[in-house]
């Protein structure tokens, strides 16, 4: 995406070849800045103008794409570039997508090998359902009722590496006031909220949770035995059957919000038809 916008000139111009909104790139571009910690883009009355080190990193990147390019021409069957007509883009919330979609990927892309799937990783907040063949949203029931299906329910509760319990007996949850906490932003609960709902006491000045962001960081790191996290049951499953991740409580699960699946529009196509329903049916063996 930065590399049509450095290319044209504008996020306008990047949306019309990418078949997004303006709004879309600029939301991206603006997360994009975020994780690298520079500024790309300077908007100016008639677009964007790049920043010294964005010519930079446009450059190095449009001659990486080249070589790319390239490499693939060579190697590639006559006729792979045409345009394809199965093209569907699914845009998810950026934890799902790494935790749970991502791992069921292969599973899709065997059944369905002629389905151009492009998955965009986009907050719930900054994504416009109408760039998109197939929306996934996150929230609870006030929020999506009406507007979209449930897609995938979750439990929120803590969650740590084995070594932290090896050997003790499950903790309670005044004990965890004892363990580095880890919170991220997105967390669909917060540690004080958590503990209040059991009648603990949450002094801020005697406990600080390490904020770990996005929520995909704060897991990893509970996988490698920082901390003990607050999180969902859907994003977590790959290690809690991996057994990288175990419950260190017995009964500490939390009323929790949804994952919702926006209707598919009217006289949509085949492979988008193909995907929601593929999305549907995974979601039903988690049920």
């Amino acid at each position: 995406m930065f590399s049509a916008v450095a290319r044209l000139g504008s996020f306008k111009a990047a949306a019309g070849e990418l078949n997004l909104s303006p709004s879309a790139v600029s939301h991206q571009i603006r997360a994009l800045e975020e994780e690298l910690g520079v500024e790309l883009c300077r908007r100016v009355s008639r677009g964007i103008r790049l920043t010294p080190d964005a010519a930079r990193y446009a450059d190095t990147l449009g001659k990486l794409f080249e070589r790319m390019h390239r490499a693939t021409v060579d190697v590639a069957a006559p006729g792979w570039s045409k345009p394809s007509t199965n093209v569907v883009r699914i845009m998810t919330p950026p934890s799902l997508a790494t935790h749970w979609l991502t791992p069921r990927l292969p599973a899709f892309i065997e059944a369905h090998p002629g389905v151009d799937l492009r998955v965009f990783a986009v907050r719930t907040a900054d994504g416009n359902a109408d760039d998109f063949d197939i929306t996934i949203r996150y929230g609870d029931a006030a929020r999506w009722k009406g507007e979209a299906r449930p897609l995938l329910k979750e439990i929120i509760q803590p969650y740590c590496a084995p070594r932290r319990i090896r050997g003790r007996k499950p903790l309670t949850a005044a004990q965890l006031l004892a363990q580095p906490l880890i919170q991220s932003r997105e967390n669909a609960l917060s540690w004080e909220a958590w503990f209040g709902q059991r009648g603990i006491a949450f002094d801020t000045s005697q406990v600080r949770p390490l904020q770990l962001d996005p929520s995909y960081v704060a897991i990893e790191a509970a996988v490698k035995g920082v901390g003990i996290i607050l999180e969902s049951s859907v994003l977590t499953e790959e290690h809690v059957r991996a057994g990288k991740l175990v419950a260190p409580l017995r009964e500490a699960r939390s009323p929790a919000t949804s994952y919702w699946l926006v209707p598919l529009r009217k006289g949509a196509r085949e492979a988008a038809i193909k995907a929601h329903r593929w999305l549907i049916d995974q979601a039903n063996l988690e049920a």
